[in-house]
């Protein structure tokens, strides 16, 4: 028998605390060489992409794979979410399916939790202002996940979308309790700010080094493609620590592939992988002043934990159904 777990059921199971927790986990395990994780695999469509995720956790003897698609155009054209997903848990001992469950709210939290873990290790602990660009579903997750790591005051925030802006500091603001300001460019949201998030499917890039104080950090999550870039190539040239989460998906996606063929960058240049300095083999912020960046493509261990949580709290407190 496998479980099956809808959305509103993960959604009943799974918070902030736990995910980050999950997340952390798989970054450490990552850094001590006890994961299987090829690099992503990925179909593009004119509007889209399908992408597959496998991932083995051998310390939780938890397998799995994400199938997941990503259609910018979702929500405006087909009131659908713009990121749709499903896991699928395996028994490493048998190869039986566990459970299948919705990703789509696994993905959501876990990339959130993903930013909070490279805030933890790579940001100012006396972090205080924050600017966010771009304010979809990854908007409110890195900062409702930041938000458990670090005592926010202000953030900034903004969004090519008008109404997106208005509509964010009204929601967010009841939610975490700190000062939310609509501001109109990125420059404004980038300015003055201790740590910068961005979360957009931009194909263009929009964030630059001139924009960036000395010991910002940089959460960049949204470029996930090699058709997406967030990150002018002035970012990376500018930073002191370029930090990645898996050095083989880094340098698919724009942000990275586009300076490596310009020549601005080498691969050499990466600093470290996340997992690395989770487990203290390499240090994380070294002094005040220095510019930080964490490119985040977004991890299969990170489903693979986070879902294995899912499955077995819900074994526990009997939610799903078996099929």
């Amino acid at each position: 028998m496998t479980l099956y777990l809808t959305q509103d059921e993960v959604r009943s199971i799974l918070d902030m605390k736990s995910t980050i927790e999950a997340v952390e986990s798989g970054f450490r395990e990552m850094g001590l060489g006890n994961i299987e994780m090829p690099a992503r695999v990925y179909l593009h469509f004119e509007k889209g992409v399908l992408i597959a995720m496998p991932a083995y956790i051998k310390t939780l003897d938890a397998a799995g794979l994400k199938v997941v698609t990503v259609h910018p155009d979702n929500p405006s054209k087909h009131n659908l979410p713009a990121v749709i997903a499903r896991i699928i848990l395996n028994d490493p001992t048998k190869g039986e399916p566990l459970a299948i469950m919705d990703g789509t709210y696994i993905t959501a939290l876990r990339t959130g939790a993903a930013g909070a873990v490279g805030i933890k290790y790579l940001a100012r602990r006396d972090a205080k202002t924050v600017g966010i660009v771009g304010l979809g579903v990854q908007g409110r997750s890195q900062l409702l996940c930041l938000c458990e790591v670090l005592d926010i005051e202000t953030v900034k925030v903004y969004d090519i979308v008008p109404a997106a802006r208005k509509a964010y500091v009204e929601e967010m603001a009841k939610e975490v309790g700190v000062d939310i300001r609509a501001v109109d460019s990125v420059e404004e949201a980038a300015k003055g700010s201790d740590i910068v998030v961005t979360c957009t499917p931009s194909p263009t890039p929009f964030l630059t080094g001139e924009m960036l104080d000395g010991g910002v950090h940089v959460s960049a999550i949204g470029a996930d493609t090699a058709t997406k870039r967030e990150l002018d190539t002035s970012v990376l040239t500018k930073a002191d620590k370029l930090v990645v989460d898996f050095k083989p998906q880094a340098f698919v996606v724009g942000d990275f592939a586009v300076p490596l063929k310009e020549g601005a960058i080498r691969k050499e240049d990466v600093y470290a992988e996340l997992g690395e300095i989770v487990t203290g083999r390499k240090l994380g912020r070294a002094f005040d002043d220095e510019i930080t960046l964490f490119k985040a493509t977004g991890l299969a261990i990170q489903d693979v934990g986070t879902a294995f949580k899912v499955y077995q709290l819900a074994k526990e407190r009997g939610i799903g159904r078996e099929i």
